[in-house]
């Protein structure tokens, strides 16, 4: 200890030398870490705003297009078994109109093309189609959503089509209904205006076309760049900070209509995201100085910032036990030689400590009987793995028959039965992967960093292995296993979980001694 006080500088002759620069480097670190973190939130949220309203835009719009051709394909249906019935053509051209006022306009055609009925009246009943877009539909004989195109009429549209088919599944045309782009209509309807400092959303087709803006002079333009449009077509969802075709900065979030291959863009200035900031930074500034001046004031007047590292210290020995008090006591500012030979020791009696609480946890998160990990320490990593957000797949897995090895050989061969499968599924795992006991006969596998087809790869490497080895006393042994994944239907640890022992069940359902990862079990 004599050497820890004489290597530091003694403690009267630090307090008139500090006060000064720590109050003035604590006011410029607050504001200057303020302005830093108010900026980026103010970023954050403005993309994650226009990510969102993108995405709810382009679910929007798919939801139209799958309503649309879900009425198209029931009419398909009816005209397939008696497309020669002009009155049912006209029934269900006029159905289609009245049902979907989003549908400008409804046309029936035969495979090559000719107009057998169109709604509303003016296309002449009997001549034949010019678009190649309708003709693309006729030559594929498939659901398909057009790019946007000009028509007979002049108009900007995109067209939804089905085709015909007999109940024999010959193909006998189709049936289909247009959207006018350029007036006001379903995309005004789906996107809405939104202008709300300055944010607005604009949607384009696989050829960068634009099919909805709110500069309604723009309708029918064809980008020449734009990166959000670009990585949208591409079957992306997400944000970026862009520069528009001006130069301007942008917060953009996009989408991805799946339905027919179209970019949604909801974008606003950088600029405007961040006007507030300015306001605030005035405000807090205002706020902040007098509060420094009387802290000052404060500082100046007694040395009972003498009492700062001592009191942190001794708030720290209460529990020597938590597991970050090393940590804590190693970033206490003892500046002075007294409170750095107090740090010093308690640092020492934590870490001591800790060495001992170490090896009794490593103890209790231990299934005693297999070696591997217990529910505890499963539960520990799924906190972990969810907190971390990271993608990560769960094997649940569960021996054949066991019961009848308890039975027929006793729960001491048993017990040593369960040994050797705990040995085959740890000898089968790479480093990284957690194998855990959750009960019984029943073990879990966490694959962290672990997708679909590699997680079934191991699970299939556990069960071969275990199915050729020879269990002693008791012969051959077999596992069960399900496979589960964490995605968007199964986003935490309990519903991942849940998965794999849904899966888990088909697996013993459908013969055992087999992997399920799937929600049905191939025939």
């Amino acid at each position: 200890m004599g050497n820890i006080l004489s290597s530091h500088i003694g403690l009267r002759g630090l307090i008139l030398s500090f006060v000064l620069l720590a109050v003035l480097g604590t006011l410029c670190n607050g504001l200057i870490t303020a302005y830093g973190v108010q900026r980026d939130a103010l970023v954050h949220s403005a993309l994650e705003a226009n990510r969102a309203y993108a995405f709810k835009v382009a679910s929007s719009i798919d939801g139209f297009l799958y309503s649309v051709n879900e009425r198209l394909k029931y009419s398909s249906q009816r005209l397939g078994r008696d497309i020669a019935n002009p009155a049912l053509l006209e029934e269900e051209a006029l159905r289609l109109q009245a049902q979907d006022s989003e549908l400008n306009s409804v046309l029936i055609t035969d495979p090559a093309g000719k107009i057998l009925q169109a709604y509303p009246p003016g296309v002449q009943i009997g001549s034949t189609v010019a678009s190649t877009e309708l003709h693309a539909a006729l030559k594929q004989r498939q659901p398909l959503v057009s790019q946007a195109f000009t028509a007979a009429n002049g108009k900007l549209i995109v067209f939804v089509s089905q085709p015909i088919f007999s109940p024999a599944g010959q193909f006998l045309g189709l049936v289909g209904g247009s959207v006018y782009l350029q007036q006001r209509g379903v995309m005004h309807s789906l996107i809405g205006e939104h202008h709300l400092d300055g944010t607005f959303a604009f949607v384009a087709d696989g050829n960068r076309r634009l099919l909805y803006h709110p500069d309604q002079q723009r309708i029918g333009e064809v980008l020449g760049w734009s990166e959000t449009v670009d990585i949208a077509l591409h079957g992306e969802n997400g944000t970026l900070e862009t520069v528009n075709y001006r130069g301007v900065p942008m917060l953009a979030g996009f989408a991805h209509v799946q339905g027919s291959n179209w970019a949604v863009v909801v974008q606003q200035p950088r600029a405007q995201a961040l006007a507030p900031l300015a306001k605030l930074m005035r405000d807090m500034l205002i706020k902040i100085i007098p509060a420094g001046v009387v802290g000052f004031a404060l500082i100046l007047l007694g040395v009972m910032l003498i009492t700062r590292p001592l009191r942190a210290l001794a708030g720290h020995a209460i529990d020597l036990s938590a597991p970050n008090a090393t940590a804590e006591l190693s970033a206490i500012k003892a500046w002075y030689a007294e409170a750095a030979a107090i740090r010093q020791a308690l640092v020492m009696q934590a870490q001591h400590l800790q060495q001992k609480i170490g090896t009794l946890n490593a103890a209790a998160e231990t299934d005693l009987l297999t070696g591997l990990g217990n529910r505890r320490a499963m539960k520990a990593a799924l906190e972990a793995l969810d907190a971390s957000q990271q993608a990560y797949a769960v094997l649940a897995l569960d021996i054949d028959h066991f019961k009848r090895v308890n039975d027929t050989f006793g729960h001491d061969v048993g017990d040593l039965a369960l040994q050797q499968v705990a040995q085959v599924i740890r000898d089968c795992t790479r480093a990284g992967d957690l194998p855990c006991r959750a009960g019984g006969e029943e073990f879990c596998l966490l694959l962290p960093n672990t997708g679909p087809s590699t997680a079934k790869e191991v699970a299939e490497r556990i069960r071969s292995t275990l199915s050729a080895t020879p269990m002693k006393q008791v012969g051959t042994l077999t596992l069960s296993i399900g496979v589960a994944y964490r995605s968007i239907e199964t986003p935490t640890a309990a519903a991942i979980l849940k998965r794999a022992d849904e899966r888990l069940y088909l697996a013993k359902e459908n013969g055992r001694n087999r992997v399920v990862a799937e929600d049905r079990v191939p025939s």
